[in-house]
C-alpha cells in the first residue's frame, strides 16, 4: 500500500528546512565579518596599512549597518523576505569575492566593507522574520534562538578553519572562500527556502489594519527589550574586540591560549541559548504568559551575564576566570531570540519585518560605540588592569539595568491590547 505524506508533515518538514538554511545564512553572515579580524596582520603587512587605515577599514562596515536595517524591515513588509534575502547573499558574495581580487587595495577594501554592512545590517531581522512565518507565536523561541546559535557555531567552527585557509593560502583566498559559500548557500535557498503560513499576505493575515510605528516604538514592550538589546549588544561586541586583549595583557595568555577559552565560551553559549528557547517554548505551551515566557526570562538571563561581567576583572584568573567568562559572555546573548520573539508578538503580520528590522537596527548602534568607548576608557586609566575593569564594570551595568527593565516593561499582551481600537 502506497504511504502518503500529510500536508502538516510537508509544512512542518519545510518548515525546520528553511530554518536550517537559515541557521547556515548567520554562520556565513558571521564568517563574513570575521575574516576582516583574522586576516589583519596579514592584511596590514600585504597592503602597508597603518594602524589607523585598517582601522578605517573596521569602522567602514558600520556606515550604513543601522540605516539599512531599517531600510530593509521595510521593504520585506513589501517584497517578501525570499528574495530579500537572495538580494543580501548577493550582495555579501559579491563584496568578498572583489575583495579577493589581486588588484584589490585599501580603497576597495573600504567599499567592500561598506556594501558588506549594508547587507548584513538587516541579516539578523529579516532571517528571523522568515522563519517566524513558518511557527505560530508559542512555537518561535526556540527557532530564534537556533538562528542565534548559528553565529555562534560560526566562532567556533568557522574562525578555526578560516584562520587555517589564511596561513595557508593567504588573505585573500579567505575572502574569496567566504563569498563562494555565500553562493553555495544562495543555490539552495533558492529551491528550498521560503516564507512560511504566518508570514505577511498568508491566508488569515489579509486586511489586517496597520498601527502606527511611533505607537509600536513607543510601547513599553518595544523599551524593555531596546533597554536590554543594546546592553547585550554591547557587551558582545566588547569581548569580540576586547577579551582577546584583555586574556592576553592583563593575564599574560597567548593568542593561542585566548582563542580556545573564546571558543570554549561560544560552545557554553551554544547550550545556554538553545536551553533558554526550549524553556521560553515550554512555558508558552505551558499556558504561561509571554511576559514571563519572554520578558522576565529574557531580563534575568541579562543580569546573571552583568553579575557576570562585574565577576570578569575580579576573579583572579585559572578556572574562576573561565567560569565566570561562561557566565558573562553567554547568558545574555540568550536574549536576542526572545527580544525578536517578543516583537514580532507585539506587531501587526504585515509590519513585523519593518518593526523587527527597526528595534534591531536600534540596539545594534551599541556595537559601533562601545568597543570605541571601550578603547578610550582603557587609555586613558592609569593602568591596564584598571581600564580593563572599567570596561567591564560599565558593561555590568548597562546589561543590569538593561535586563531589570526588560523584565519590568515587556508585556506584549498587554500592550498589544492598549493600541486604541481605530489602530487595530
Amino acid at each position: 500500500m502506497a504511504t502518503t505524506v500529510t500536508a502538516p508533515a510537508v509544512s512542518a518538514r519545510r518548515a525546520w528546512t528553511t530554518v536550517a538554511l537559515l541557521v547556515l545564512f548567520m554562520m556565513i553572515n558571521f564568517l563574513d565579518k570575521a575574516v576582516l579580524g583574522l586576516a589583519g596582520d596579514d592584511i596590514r603587512r600585504d597592503l602597508r596599512l597603518s594602524g589607523t587605515e585598517f582601522g578605517s577599514v573596521g569602522t567602514a562596515f558600520f556606515l550604513l549597518f543601522s540605516v539599512a536595517g531599517i531600510a530593509a524591515g521595510f521593504v520585506a513588509d513589501r517584497v517578501g523576505t525570499r528574495r530579500l534575502l537572495a538580494v543580501l547573499v548577493v550582495l555579501w558574495s559579491a563584496s568578498q569575492l572583489v575583495a579577493a581580487l589581486p588588484a584589490a587595495g585599501l580603497g576597495t577594501l573600504l567599499i567592500t566593507r561598506v556594501v558588506l554592512g549594508a547587507a548584513e545590517g538587516p541579516s539578523f531581522a529579516m532571517a528571523t522574520h522568515t522563519a517566524f512565518g513558518w511557527f505560530p507565536d508559542r512555537e518561535r523561541a526556540l527557532p530564534g534562538s537556533l538562528l542565534s546559535v548559528g553565529a555562534a557555531a560560526g566562532v567556533v567552527l568557522g574562525a578555526p578553519a578560516l584562520a587555517a585557509v589564511i596561513s595557508r593560502y593567504g588573505w585573500r583566498t579567505a575572502f574569496a572562500v567566504t563569498g563562494v559559500l555565500g553562493v553555495l548557500w544562495l543555490a539552495a535557498w533558492l529551491p528550498l527556502g521560503g516564507e512560511g503560513p504566518h508570514a505577511p499576505g498568508a491566508a488569515g493575515t489579509r486586511g489586517e489594519p496597520r498601527v502606527p510605528y511611533r505607537r509600536l516604538l513607543t510601547r513599553g514592550t518595544v523599551l524593555g527589550a531596546l533597554a536590554a538589546g543594546f546592553a547585550a549588544f554591547w557587551t558582545m561586541a566588547v569581548a569580540i574586540t576586547w577579551l582577546p586583549q584583555f586574556l592576553q595583557r592583563v593575564h599574560g595568555m597567548t593568542l593561542e591560549t585566548a582563542s580556545v577559552i573564546a571558543a570554549g565560551t561560544q560552545v557554553v553559549g551554544i547550550g545556554v541559548m538553545l536551553g533558554v528557547g526550549y524553556a521560553s517554548t515550554r512555558l508558552t505551551r505551558a499556558g504561561r504568559s509571554t511576559r514571563t515566557a519572554r520578558g522576565v526570562l529574557g531580563g534575568a538571563c541579562v543580569v546573571v551575564s552583568g553579575v557576570g561581567c562585574l565577576l570578569v576583572p575580579r576573579s583572579g584568573g585559572g578556572a574562576a576566570l573561565v567560569l565566570v567568562m561562561m557566565v558573562a559572555f553567554t547568558a545574555g546573548n540568550a536574549f536576542f531570540a526572545l527580544m525578536q520573539a517578543v516583537i514580532a508578538e507585539l506587531a501587526p503580520t504585515r509590519q513585523r519585518a519593518a518593526l523587527l528590522g527597526t528595534v534591531t537596527a536600534l540596539a545594534s548602534t551599541a556595537g559601533a560605540v562601545g568597543p570605541l568607548l571601550s578603547g578610550a576608557i582603557v587609555d586613558a586609566a592609569s593602568t591596564e588592569p584598571t581600564g580593563f575593569r572599567h570596561v567591564f564594570d560599565l558593561a555590568a551595568t548597562l546589561m543590569i539595568i538593561g535586563g531589570l527593565l526588560a523584565a519590568a516593561l515587556i508585556r506584549p499582551a498587554r500592550d498589544r491590547a492598549s493600541l486604541p481600537p481605530n489602530d487595530l
